[in-house]
C-alpha cells in the first residue's frame, strides 16, 4: 500500500509518496505526469510478500542513496496503485516538458564524479549501475539504467541510460533478467 501526501499550493507541484515499507520519495510534476524523483527501494509487493531485488554494487548500505535494482518482471508489479512503470512515451514526454534529452539536467550534481551537472529538472538521477548474474561489470558510479515498460520484442525491453562523460540519455534494449533502477509515474490518463 502506498500513500501520496500532496503539498498544497506549491508552485513546483511537488509532493511526497510514502510506500508500504515507510520509504518517502519526492514526487514532481513534469507536464501532465507525476514522476518519482528518487529510485524505488521497496522490498515487498502490494500484498506484503518479499520480492526479488539487488543492491547497487552488491552493497546493502547503498539502498538509502541509490535505491534498489529490480528485474523487469518485478519492476512491472511494484509501483503503487494508480502509478506505473513509465513507457517510452512517458520518457519522451518527460524530456519534452523538462528541457530535452540533456543528461546533465537530470543527473544529481553530487554523485557523478568529474562532471558538472545542474540537475535543474530535479530528477536527481544517480549512477546506480546494474544488477546481473556477475558475468558483466555492474558499472556502479559510472551509469544508471532505468526500465521502460515498453518492450522491443518478446525477448528485450527498452531502458534509458545516463552515463559518466555523456550528456545525452541513450535508449537501449536489455534482457529482462538484469536488474535496473525503477521510477514510477502517474498521469491523468491512468
Amino acid at each position: 500500500m502506498f500513500l501520496v501526501i500532496l503539498t498544497c499550493c506549491n508552485p513546483t507541484q511537488e509532493s511526497i509518496l510514502v510506500d508500504s515499507d515507510g520509504n518517502n520519495y519526492l514526487v514532481k510534476k513534469y507536464g501532465e505526469t507525476f514522476w518519482m524523483t528518487e529510485n524505488l527501494k521497496i522490498k515487498q509487493d502490494k500484498s506484503g510478500n518479499p520480492i526479488k531485488y539487488s543492491f547497487p554494487n552488491n552493497d546493502s548500505t547503498n539502498i538509502e542513496t541509490f535505491g534498489l535494482l529490480y528485474d523487469f518482471e518485478t519492476a512491472c508489479k511494484i509501483c503503487p496503485s494508480g502509478w506505473a512503470l513509465p513507457t517510452n512515451e512517458d520518457w519522451e514526454r518527460l524530456f519534452e516538458s523538462s528541457g530535452g534529452n540533456v543528461a546533465s539536467i537530470y543527473k544529481d550534481s553530487q554523485y557523478w564524479e568529474g562532471e558538472i551537472n545542474s540537475n535543474s529538472s530535479i530528477f536527481s538521477a544517480r549512477p546506480t549501475g546494474s544488477g546481473n548474474n556477475g558475468e558483466y561489470e555492474n558499472h556502479f558510479n559510472a551509469k544508471t539504467l532505468f526500465w521502460s515498460k515498453t518492450k522491443e520484442d518478446d525477448h528485450f525491453v527498452w531502458t534509458y541510460i545516463l552515463e559518466v562523460g555523456k550528456d545525452s540519455i541513450r535508449m537501449a534494449s536489455q534482457h529482462p533478467t538484469y536488474a535496473f533502477s525503477v521510477r514510477c509515474v502517474k498521469s491523468k490518463s491512468r
